[in-house]
C-alpha cells in the first residue's frame, strides 16, 4: 500500500549537521521525497503540531524546542511508508531505541531526539496538510522503482 508520511528532522539535528544523513537513509531504503523545505517555525505553528499535547506539563518545553531553530520538513511516499519510517526512526526515549535506528545511532535525550514521524494516516495527512501546500506535494515517476517495488498486478 502507497502511503505518503510526515518527518520533521528537529532542529537538534540541523544543528548537528545530522540532515542529509538522516534524509539519506530514507533514500537509501527506497522511500520517495514528494516534499521537503526548510522551515523556521513560528509559535502557531508548533502550538498547532503539538495541539496533542497541550494539556501535558511539557507542552511548552516542545513548543519552544521546535521554534528554537530551523527543522526541516519532509514528505515521503512508498509502500506501508507510516510503519517503514517509524521502525526507522526508532524508539522516543532514545535510551530505549534500537541500535541502526536514527535515534538509537544519533539520540541520547528525550528533549533532542532529531525526529518527528506520524504515527498513522489520519495523523499523517493531518500532519501533511500542517506542513505543506497541496502545490509542495509533487507527483512523479522514478525509474528506479521498478527495481525497488515489485510490479502492480
Amino acid at each position: 500500500m502507497n502511503e505518503r508520511t510526515l518527518v520533521l528532522v528537529k532542529p537538534d539535528a540541523v544543528q548537528r549537521l545530522l540532515v542529509g544523513r538522516i534524509i539519506g537513509r530514507f533514500e537509501e531504503r527506497g522511500l520517495k521525497i514528494v516534499g521537503m523545505k526548510l522551515v523556521r517555525v513560528d509559535r502557531s505553528q508548533a502550538e498547532r503540531h503539538y495541539e496533542v499535547h497541550r494539556e501535558r506539563p511539557f507542552f511548552a518545553g516542545l513548543v519552544d524546542f521546535i521554534t528554537s531553530s530551523p527543522l526541516v520538513a519532509v514528505a515521503l511516499e512508498g509502500p506501508n511508508a507510516i510503519a517503514v519510517v517509524r521502525s526507522m526512526v526508532g524508539a522516543t526515549r532514545p535510551h530505549e531505541a534500537a541500535p541502526g535506528t536514527i535515534r538509537g545511532d544519533h539520540a541520547l535525550e528525550t528533549a533532542q531526539n532529531l525526529i518527528h514521524a506520524s504515527d498513522g494516516p489520519e495523523t499523517a495527512a493531518a500532519e501533511l496538510a500542517l506542513w505543506f501546500e497541496s502545490h509542495e506535494l509533487v507527483d512523479y515517476d522514478r525509474d528506479i522503482d521498478r527495481w525497488a517495488f515489485a510490479p502492480a498486478d
